[in-house]
């Protein structure tokens, strides 16, 4: 049998069933009947009459929220039994019921699905977040210039602020000036502000940022070169600024570490300001060597925390306006409120929007922004990491071993680091009390309350903590444990 008459045979109605009552049934077999149920329905399809094998299948949505999702989640199912019952080259469309739906440019609404390659291609490109350019005149968007006029200092931020401005005031008094963070608070903005501002503000051509691996890329690229050597120290060496990103990633690097330490101490000693920054304190970059890191500590040091709310808002605002995207402000609001700390979430949420808003033509709103980013907003609920996690985590931070963190042992440093990881697990693991206690050493429910209550204590009054490497404020410690564990 030829593969039309096959097709015809496939689809030619049995027991009185039409093309779409066979599409249907199929679908719901697929997907069982609650969530055929909940997204379709049993006058979902309507089949357009055509040649066999060439009919037009239309899906009938409630909305435009509905046309995506079944586009995203249901798109092989949908394709899969329209090809059983009308075979492969049927017309597939997905659209909002009794709307007419047009397709005139590509920023209209976009329901037509041609084959199950046409959804899976519209699915990731809605999704990525990556930038959009229009077929009408292609227009690139180029990335602003960080300024240190749209850097959101923290509103506690008095000491990384008076180190700026003295910065500018008098260059290479506080040098290095070394900045730590944790990761997607600004420190990369911050240092490229820094460097654009040395040029503009007191006209200094000879500004050089890069990152760490740039630096090390460069260092070995001139080594290969037998005679690229001086040309790099030349480079790096006769600067009125040097600042450099993410020095962590330089561990193990040993030439790169020796010239590093050379390169940092022919500025210093010129009187040049050096910035560097890294997601750790000085204490705990002891794996670059004691050399490197005394040098940095007799500089001025800075920690970068997260901007508050206020402070995301703000950042959040100019992102939308650097893309030409406007957002309702209850919409930048909840964003900030679903995505604390990392900018760079902030970011990647307003592209998806954006994307989503070019693709589909919608009107972005709150409930728009919850649907699309319901996954990024799920992210931050309160059971999104475990005990075992937490307990390695705070071993490592504050250099107690398991043993030691379950034991009876009621020294200080254990048992701030005790109350530290049975606070975060009541935090964000959603384990009761008891289970907590009996994972942390076979303790009472009451003393995991007692153990949560002193640490929101301590967070509430900005008392500190100290660990055998350094000593910290209890909401740097809360914050980096945080951070390590990937939470907000």
């Amino acid at each position: 049998m030829s593969t039309q008459d096959s097709n015809q045979s496939n689809s030619s109605p049995s027991q009185g069933q039409t093309l779409a009552d066979k599409i249907v049934d199929l679908l719901e077999s697929s997907i069982g009947a609650d969530l055929f149920d909940m997204w379709f329905g049993r006058d979902c399809i309507e089949v357009a009459a055509g040649q066999p094998g060439d009919e037009v299948v239309r899906v009938l949505a409630k909305n435009k929220f509905s046309v995506r999702r079944l586009q995203q989640t249901f798109a092989a199912e949908i394709r899969n039994a329209v090809d059983r019952v009308c075979g492969p080259h049927a017309t597939i469309k997905i659209e909002v019921a009794q709307v007419e739906v047009k397709t005139e440019s590509p920023a209209d609404h976009v329901a037509t699905v041609a084959t199950a390659e046409t959804v899976q291609q519209a699915i990731p490109f809605a999704a990525s977040g990556a930038s959009v350019t229009s077929n009408s005149g292609q227009r690139s968007i180029r990335r602003a210039i960080p300024t240190l006029e749209t850097f959101s200092f923290a509103p506690d931020a008095r000491l990384l602020r008076a180190g700026v401005a003295q910065l500018f005031e008098s260059p290479g008094q506080f040098s290095p000036l070394f900045l730590h963070g944790p990761t997607g608070c600004g420190k990369t903005h911050l240092l490229e502000a820094i460097a654009h501002g040395f040029r503009k503000k007191l006209n200094l051509k000879r500004c050089v940022y890069v990152s760490a691996e740039q630096f090390t890329t460069q260092f070995v690229s001139s080594l290969r070169q037998g005679t690229g050597l001086p040309m790099f120290r030349r480079k790096f060496r006769d600067l009125d600024l040097l600042a450099i990103d993410d020095i962590q990633f330089l561990a193990g690097k040993k030439a790169t570490l020796a010239e590093f330490q050379q390169t940092l101490d022919n500025l210093v000693r010129l009187g040049k300001q050096v910035v560097l920054s890294a997601d750790r304190s000085t204490l705990e970059l002891d794996f670059l060597g004691q050399d490197i890191c005394n040098r940095i500590s007799a500089g001025l040091t800075c920690s970068v925390s997260y901007p508050d709310f206020e402070g995301r808002v703000k950042v959040a605002s100019r992102i939308c306006a650097s893309r030409g995207f406007e957002l309702p402000n209850d919409v930048l609001r909840l964003i900030c409120e679903q995505l604390p700390r990392d900018v760079r979430r902030l970011s990647g949420a307003i592209n998806r929007l954006h994307a989503y808003a070019m693709t589909f033509g919608d009107t972005v709103n709150v409930e728009f922004a919850k649907e699309v980013l319901s996954d990024l907003f799920s992210m931050n609920g309160p059971a999104c990491t475990s005990m075992a996690a937490i307990e390695k985590a705070v071993c490592d931070f504050c250099r107690v071993d398991s043993a030691e963190l379950k034991s009876s042992s009621r020294q200080k440093r254990i048992s701030s680091a005790r109350m530290l990881a049975m606070y975060l697990a009541r935090e964000y693991t959603g384990s009761a009390f008891s289970e907590i206690g009996d994972y942390f050493g076979g303790r009472s429910h009451s003393t995991v309350i007692a153990a949560r209550r002193k640490v929101e204590k301590w967070l509430a009054e900005d008392q500190g903590i100290s660990l055998p490497h350094a000593h910290y404020s209890v909401k740097e410690v809360v914050s980096r444990l945080e951070s390590n564990l990937r939470i907000g």
